[in-house]
């Protein structure tokens, strides 16, 4: 079977809101001070995506979660279920439930995906999760592929998958400043051609998101 990768990607920014909490020291006779907050703002964009044969790729994100725990990909999808990431020591910081098309953010286009409010410290794991069956791939010849056409395309799993975002190092939240976060969505490495052409045997969706602190 080949497999050959579309060259292209696509990039996601997210901002992220800190939210510090700090303490007097016991016996100071001092107070807790009040909570300080910092921010993290989040948005999207893409690189270019070279198939003449595709018109969008459109990608349903769900939310945006946090933890200060490092994520594997087996982490990343678990608990995706609900509508919020209390399990698993997840913390939601955007819920676009919407459709992305990634082939409308390109050459620098961005799309905001919110902002949210964390307690300062470092956070290792991060993850998007999105709905399958409300993604597709549209083709110029006005052709639809998803989960379930043929062809179409193979996600990983049902109703929901998480996809771990790749850290190059621990992100460190401030307490009053804010921290952005560039999330890359490879467009290239996640739709993998099953055969020698879409319309033979569809894509594989092998999602690879990376994050860089801007």
């Amino acid at each position: 079977m080949n497999s050959r990768r579309f060259a292209g990607r696509a990039v996601l920014g997210l901002a992220i809101t800190a939210t510090v909490a700090a303490c007097g020291g016991s016996g100071s006779g001092m107070g807790t001070t009040a909570p300080q907050y910092g921010a993290l703002k989040m948005a999207l964009t893409d690189a270019p995506f070279p198939s003449d044969s595709v018109r969008s790729v459109n990608v349903f994100v769900v939310r945006v979660d946090g933890r200060a725990v490092a994520a594997d990909s087996t982490a990343a999808d678990s608990a995706t279920a609900g509508d919020s990431a209390s399990a698993g020591g997840w913390t939601t910081l955007s819920m676009p439930d919407s459709a992305v098309d990634l082939l409308a953010y390109q050459n620098g286009n961005t799309l905001a995906l919110g902002a949210a409010r964390l307690a300062a410290g470092s956070y290792s794991g991060f993850r998007m999760v999105i709905d399958p069956t409300r993604s597709n791939v549209v083709l110029t010849n006005g052709d639809t592929l998803t989960g379930a056409s043929s062809p179409g395309i193979v996600f990983p799993s049902g109703n929901r998958s998480g996809i771990k975002i790749t850290l190059s190092s621990p992100v460190t939240i401030a307490a009053s400043d804010t921290t952005t976060m560039l999330l890359d969505f490879n467009v290239a490495d996640s739709f993998v051609l099953r055969g020698n052409s879409i319309l033979q045997l569809g894509l594989l969706f092998t999602p690879v998101i990376q994050a860089t602190i801007q």
